[in-house]
């Protein structure tokens, strides 16, 4: 327990770096964007927050357990990848972001044989926008396997962040509904076979109105702290983006399931993943998508 504590530590210094150069980048109105394969976006924010990120991993890692290989979304792995892996996501919901949106999130886990154990989703911007006010406000989430979730506000000083006390994070209480308020993402990434899985759901007569932030993190959170039941990701996501809001979700309370009906365990770096306020809803978004 105290080193995932320690470990966790580690991963909040990491993305308040990272998010600290995201909104620096936007300040200084830089934000330049590129395709770094046919598909996929990436900005020069995305680039400053994995430098920032990649600086505080290899000085703390170094020194608290320097078995841990880490990796980025935009520099890689560490070192050879073994059981034990720290991974972080700059800039989770890139579109969204480099076409004006406040809902993204910098991103940061643990994992242990695959098992997500420390996981913390920071969103500067998610309740007062940097375009409003240079001290713009966010919240940061996060969790450890056995430990609770929790939340904070955050407050932008112009350089860091302020944070204000920690409060436990668990599932809304809502009314029952037969249909419901969903995102189920159809991207560039996803296979045909993925998208017909998506396009069933969404002509399936299950939701009530679709949602979403642009991003697997805000979308997940998004779940948790209110604005949708569930989020029914059929093949789009990246264990980058998944793995830090599944140990947020497991441990508020939600249900986290891949298409075996348990959580996912990340031998791999694409898979569904359905996360919903209940095991009976969980099922019913995977049975409408044909799995």
């Amino acid at each position: 327990m105290q080193q995932a504590d320690e470990i966790l530590k580690t991963l909040m210094e990491a993305v308040a770096a990272g998010a600290a150069e995201v909104l620096a980048t936007k300040l200084a109105h830089s934000v330049e964007a590129e395709y770094k394969d046919a598909k996929e976006l990436v900005t020069t924010a995305d680039k400053r927050s994995d430098a920032a990120i990649s600086s505080v991993f290899r000085q703390r890692f170094s020194v608290l357990d320097s078995t841990i290989v880490f990796q980025l979304e935009e520099s890689g792995f560490s070192n050879v990848p073994g059981s034990r892996i720290a991974g972080a996501d700059p800039l989770d919901g890139t579109n969204h972001f480099a076409c004006g949106g406040n809902m993204y999130s910098i991103q940061a886990h643990y994992v242990q044989d695959g098992v997500p154990h420390v996981g913390v989703v920071f969103q500067p911007e998610v309740y007062l926008p940097l375009d409003e006010d240079v001290h713009c406000v966010g919240r940061v989430s996060y969790a450890t396997r056995g430990g609770g979730a929790f939340v904070r506000r955050s407050l932008f000083n112009g350089k860091g962040f302020e944070f204000e006390a920690a409060r436990p994070l668990k599932k809304l209480d809502r009314p029952s509904t037969r249909s419901y308020v969903a995102c189920v993402p159809i991207s560039t990434k996803m296979s045909p076979q993925e998208r017909a899985r998506a396009v069933k759901v969404l002509c399936s007569g299950l939701m009530a109105t679709t949602t979403g932030t642009g991003g697997a993190g805000g979308n997940i959170l998004m779940a948790i702290h209110g604005g949708q039941h569930v989020y029914a990701n059929f093949g789009a996501g990246e264990d980058l983006d998944l793995i830090p809001p599944q140990v947020i979700a497991e441990e508020a309370g939600m249900t986290v399931w891949g298409v075996g009906r348990v959580p996912p365990v990340w031998h791999c770096r694409k898979q569904p993943v359905v996360v919903a306020p209940t095991t009976e809803i969980a099922e019913l978004f995977l049975k409408a998508a044909g799995l």
